[in-house]
C-alpha cells in the first residue's frame, strides 16, 4: 500500500471513531443526577411509657389502679408480621429478618429497626402487627444466639419462645421487701380437671394489634419513621382488666385465664405515629 493510501485509511478510521470516543467520554463524566429509587424505606423506633412518663427500669414509683407501688426490672418482647394496609384491601408485609424484631428495654440498639424492605410508593391507611410470634414462626431452636435464644418457652409448656417477659417487683406492706410479679406471655395450657398436672391442649396467645391514626403516604426515595409506643400502664390497668398486684400470684405462666386477661389488655397497649 502506498504511503498516501495508508494515511488516508488511518485518517478515515480516526474520523469514524472520533464521534464514538467523544460520546463515550461524555457519558463517563456526566453530572446528571442518579435516578430516584422507585421505592421508599420505613424505619421503626420503639418507645416505652408508663402513664405518659418514659419508662425508667428499677425505679420504684409506678402505681397500678389499686394503689400498689412497683418497679419494672425487665422488658423483652417480639413483634412480627408488620403490615401496611391499602385502602383497596391490599397490604404490604415487612419481610426483613423473617418479619420478626426483638426489643429489649436494656439494649438501646434494639429500639431501632431498619428493615431493608423496599416499600412500594402508595398511601397507606393503617398499620397492623402481631404481638409475639404466630404458630408457624414460633418454633423451638429458631434463634441459636442470645438474646433472642434466652426467650425460650419450656417445651413441656408448648415450646417456642416467650412473646414477652415483663418482670416487676411490688411493695407488699405485709412482708419485708419487694414481692415479684412476672408477666410472661407465651403459649398457654389447658389442664385436665381430673388430673391437674396433665395438659390436654395448648392455646396460642399471640394477638394482632391495629395502630390507630397511622395514615401516611410514602414516595419514591422517601424515608419514613414509625414511632411505635408501648404504654405499659395498660398491661396492668387495662381496659378491660385492671390487675391488682396484691391479689395475683407471682407469675402468670401456666395460668391461661390470667394470661388471656393480660392479652386482652395488651391489645390496647400500643400507639403509633409517623415522623
Amino acid at each position: 500500500m502506498q504511503p498516501y493510501t495508508r494515511y488516508c485509511s488511518h485518517a478515515l478510521i480516526t474520523m469514524c471513531l472520533l464521534p464514538v470516543l467523544l460520546s463515550g467520554g461524555c457519558r463517563k463524566f456526566s453530572n446528571d443526577p442518579a435516578p430516584m429509587p422507585p421505592t421508599g424505606t420505613l424505619h421503626f423506633r420503639f418507645v416505652h411509657m408508663y402513664d405518659g412518663t418514659r419508662l425508667a427500669l428499677d425505679s420504684l414509683g409506678w402505681t397500678d389502679s389499686f394503689g400498689n407501688i412497683f418497679e419494672i426490672n425487665e422488658l423483652q418482647y417480639f413483634i412480627s408480621d408488620i403490615r401496611l394496609h391499602l385502602h383497596d384491601g391490599g397490604a404490604y408485609q415487612i419481610g426483613s429478618q423473617d418479619g420478626i424484631h426483638y426489643v429489649d428495654a436494656r439494649i438501646p440498639e434494639s429500639h431501632q429497626w431498619y428493615p431493608v424492605d423496599r416499600i412500594p410508593p402508595a398511601t397507606y391507611d393503617s398499620v397492623t402487627f402481631t404481638f409475639g410470634l404466630n404458630a408457624v414462626k414460633n418454633q423451638s431452636n429458631r434463634f441459636p444466639d442470645p438474646p433472642e435464644r434466652d426467650m425460650f418457652w419450656p417445651e413441656v409448656l408448648g415450646g417456642g419462645y416467650h412473646y414477652m417477659k415483663l418482670n416487676s417487683r411490688w411493695r407488699n406492706d405485709t412482708i419485708l421487701g419487694l414481692q415479684p410479679f412476672m408477666m410472661h406471655l407465651g403459649i398457654g395450657q389447658i389442664y385436665d380437671p381430673v388430673q391437674p398436672d396433665s395438659i390436654v391442649a395448648y392455646v396460642q396467645n399471640y394477638f394482632s394489634v391495629r395502630l390507630e391514626n397511622t395514615f401516611f403516604t410514602i414516595g419514591a426515595g422517601q424515608l419514613k419513621t414509625l414511632v411505635l409506643t408501648m404504654h405499659l400502664d395498660r398491661w396492668f390497668n387495662g381496659p378491660p382488666n385492671p390487675l391488682n398486684l396484691a391479689s395475683l400470684p407471682q407469675g402468670i405462666m401456666q395460668n391461661q385465664p390470667l394470661m388471656h386477661q393480660v392479652c386482652q389488655n395488651g391489645r390496647g397497649a400500643f400507639s403509633g405515629k409517623l415522623e
